[in-house]
């Protein structure tokens, strides 16, 4: 458990920090091919690029503190609810880790893997929550 408590708070820091390193600021040859290639301007994919960082580190926090609390209370690591969780929290993260490295013509099917992936999510810790209660 204290394993993969490890692993989800780590990985995703060193991803977010990377992420965050490659989606600074600079100025790029194909910047004006990547605007007119895509529907939205470069302005509103890094907007919502940075949304979505935000959303995940949101996530990172809740399933940490989740683990802890679990562990606190004794209670069965390992069951198909959070296994579930953690399995949906892993798409998140490779779709997440896919919407920061997209180019202009990957950029709309990333944008869509990650949002089902985050719904997904959030359908899977409901039912943990709704199971802990």
């Amino acid at each position: 458990m204290r394993f993969l408590t490890a692993s989800i708070v780590i990985g995703p820091l060193m991803l977010v920090g990377a992420l965050s390193a490659a989606a600074g600021p600079s100025i790029a040859a194909d910047a004006p091919v990547r605007q007119a290639a895509g529907n939205d301007s470069t302005a509103d994919r890094d907007t919502y690029a940075q949304r979505a960082r935000d959303q995940m580190q949101e996530w990172q926090r809740k399933l940490h503190d989740f683990d802890e609390r679990v562990e606190t209370k004794g209670q069965k690591a390992g069951n198909a609810a959070d296994n579930d969780l953690h399995a949906a929290w892993n798409r998140v993260e490779e779709a997440g880790h896919k919407l920061q490295t997209a180019s202009a013509e990957g950029w709309e099917s990333a944008k869509v893997s990650f949002e089902k992936a985050s719904h997904d999510l959030s359908d899977a810790w409901d039912r943990v929550r709704d199971k802990a209660k």
